[in-house]
């Protein structure tokens, strides 16, 4: 009789473990989706922009047609096909999804220093950029140095 109490005791621990583990195993997958939504949900299309010869460069959100300064952030630059993608190979006009934690400065230009991936989705041109230019001028400044005039004060 005592035997019969062991395994029934027994079975009953590891019915309860693999519902503990069952459990535990569909609160992650329902937090990982969430996480998947909210990152969606954060997430910026923008175009990336050259500005100048020095290799500066902008991106201006597509819905807002606000310029703001990003880095790349190393190893998570990705094609629409999830490959890697490598910084030589993109150009202006290439539109991107930028995720992070979506704060940015309150600067001009504003600066979005938690980019966590970006992702090229479409293959762009600098004629497509041309809408931006007016946005774009704005980020232009005039030299605080010339070869001619040295450093120039400001007025």
């Amino acid at each position: 009789m005592k035997e019969k109490f062991r395994v029934l005791g027994m079975v009953a621990l590891t019915l309860a473990l693999a519902a503990m583990i069952g459990g535990f195993w569909i609160f992650v997958g329902d937090q990982a989706a969430k996480e998947q939504e909210r990152e969606e949900a954060l997430a910026i299309e923008a175009m990336y922009v050259e500005i100048g010869s020095h290799g500066d460069y902008a991106f201006v959100n597509i819905d807002t047609e606000t310029p703001f300064i990003a880095e790349f952030p190393k190893g998570q630059v990705f094609r629409e096909d999830g490959e890697a993608l490598s910084l030589e190979k993109i150009s202006t006009g290439d539109v991107f999804k930028i995720y992070g934690d979506g704060a940015m400065t309150m600067s001009i230009p504003a600066q979005y220093p938690g980019v966590t991936r970006m992702v090229r989705i479409k293959y762009g041109s600098p004629e497509d950029a041309e809408q931006y230019s007016d946005v774009l001028e704005q980020l232009k400044t005039d030299p605080i140095y010339t070869k001619e005039e040295g450093i120039i004060a400001p007025e």
